[in-house]
């Protein structure tokens, strides 16, 4: 395995909706595709996008797109989804499109799904990289790039995420509680079964714009680097801040975070 670098790592939160995927897609659906919303399969609020694909949607095929009101994206730079195929994907087989033009016809940006395990759902974490032309995104849709035949496709949730600016160091610490597990039949010699996981930890860097709020819950994204898949993803408690301030010195602000729920752990 390569050694990764933390230098273009980051923290990440400040969620803004995109779109919410409580109802089908319908501004652009393929002839062999089915939309609709899934009731029985979904991560957040009431419903999924789900997508079922015949076996005849091809390589480069958009596969649904929907109309939604017109976001800035500009100053953000991360998108937030979660995502779950029927079959497994290799990264880069199916995209993320972000339009300021109805249908995803002129697309803005493409951006790459990482691999993604069979029947799984999934928090995604994916690059903006220079966001200055998405100024009015009215459109976003799902391409397949690698022709799968025929597989669902689910998506909800779909949020965009700022860098909180000035932070140049984090911390995670993601444990599971170990249960005493022993029994008469053990004879005397303790055993020990995994229980519930936890995560926290925090954060740290300098002074730059309104610092965050104690006690909100947000979406939180801990980057290890720019790629898809090196990132700690999951939704946390903004725990406590501490300041420092002195005259020949920078001002600086960390944060303690406790995580509730799941935590997408980092890839690769």
């Amino acid at each position: 395995m390569s050694v990764v670098s933390g230098k273009l790592g980051g923290v990440y939160t400040s969620a803004l909706l995109i779109e919410n995927c409580e109802a089908a897609w319908d501004e652009l659906v393929d002839g062999d595709v089915t939309a609709s919303a899934d009731s029985t399969d979904v991560k957040v609020g009431t419903y999924s996008a789900k997508f079922v694909c015949a076996s005849g949607l091809g390589a480069g095929d958009i596969i649904a797109a929907n109309d939604i009101a017109s976001k800035d994206l500009s100053a953000y730079k991360k998108i937030y989804a979660w995502v779950k195929s029927s079959v497994a994907l290799d990264a880069g087989d199916v995209q993320l499109l972000l339009d300021d033009t109805a249908q995803c016809a002129s697309v803005l940006k493409s951006l790459n799904l990482p691999a993604l395990s069979a029947n799984t759902w999934t928090r995604v974490l994916l690059d903006l990289g220079d966001a200055s032309s998405l100024t009015a995104v009215i459109s976003v849709g799902l391409k397949q790039v690698v022709d799968k035949g025929a597989f669902n496709l689910w998506i909800d949730d779909i949020e965009a995420l700022k860098a909180i600016a000035g932070i140049k160091s984090w911390q995670l610490d993601y444990t599971v509680d170990i249960l005493d597990s022993t029994s008469f039949i053990d004879a005397g010699a303790r055993t020990f079964s995994p229980g519930s996981t936890q995560w926290g930890g925090s954060f740290e860097g300098y002074k730059y714009g309104a610092p965050l709020s104690i006690g909100t819950n947000v979406i939180l994204a801990l980057a290890e680097g720019i790629t898809t898949g090196q990132a700690w993803i999951g939704n946390a408690y903004i725990s406590g801040s501490h300041v420092a301030s002195s005259l020949d010195a920078l001002v600086t602000y960390s944060y303690d975070f406790q995580g509730t729920g799941s935590v997408e752990v980092a890839s690769l």
